[in-house]
């Protein structure tokens, strides 16, 4: 069984091309997520009173269109797999007219609020019942890939967490990450061009008042972004394919 939500685009939801952003896309397709495991049983208001968190590990994005301001998508989501480890949930992304826009895959895991660390799914959550093995024809994505890059040379600028950075898990919001890579895009890029694929890999935490460094690099349609901690470790990467 699938669940489906409605969500209004609201002009701050834009960007300069007056249509909706990637980030807030996948926004949208994490406050589904978190309204389907609402729904069943297992969503963060559960979780935290239990001391446990969802993090996502890896998001993929594939857009065909954009909806601009004012109109309503809906989006569809199931649970695919769980393990002890990872659960991937994928969604269809639809426009007013019911068609399919984009459609997206994530892997997710549970940890432990006070110590950080994963923890069983299988043994925490009733999770591995409500998968759904039924495959939808409509839905045409593999599971989200590792990005494979190592940012070289010069950053292209530093960003100080700030207390807007931080979501209710007490870390930077997996969305902040993707709005940072993005605002090294020019303003011609994001007239003129679409974002049909997105890759997100988040490898560590990114926290308060930590100062993260922005490595990027272009391979024909594709730009990588990779996002280091003080220490020179990786938090997040990230590759887009512009069209």
């Amino acid at each position: 069984m699938t669940n489906t939500f409605d969500f209004y685009v609201y002009p701050r939801e834009t960007d300069a091309s007056k249509h909706i952003s990637l980030q807030s896309i996948g926004a949208f397709i994490l406050d589904a997520a978190g309204l389907a495991a609402k729904a069943r049983g297992f969503g963060m208001d559960y979780m935290h009173a239990r001391g446990l968190a969802w993090v996502t590990s890896r998001i993929a994005i594939e857009m065909k269109e954009y909806p601009r301001e004012y109109e309503t998508i809906s989006i569809e989501t199931w649970v695919e797999d769980c393990s002890s480890i990872f659960s991937t949930r994928n969604f269809l992304i639809y426009n007013n007219k019911k068609e399919v826009i984009g459609q997206a895959s994530t892997l997710w895991s549970m940890i432990d609020f006070n110590t950080r660390k994963m923890v069983d799914l299988l043994k925490t959550t009733d999770l591995a019942n409500h998968v759904v093995t039924t495959h939808n024809e409509l839905f045409t994505m593999n599971k989200p890939k590792r990005v494979d890059y190592k940012g070289e040379g010069e950053p292209t600028y530093t960003h100080k967490v700030v207390v807007s950075d931080i979501d209710m898990n007490q870390h930077v919001n997996s969305m902040k990450y993707l709005q940072w890579a993005i605002d090294t895009l020019s303003l011609d890029e994001i007239m003129n061009k679409k974002i049909s694929r997105l890759d997100i890999n988040y490898l560590r935490e990114a926290l308060y008042n930590q100062n993260i460094t922005i490595y990027n690099n272009t391979k024909e349609a594709s730009k990588f972004f990779e996002l280091r901690n003080e220490s020179g470790q990786a938090c997040c990467k990230i590759e887009i394919t512009l069209l």
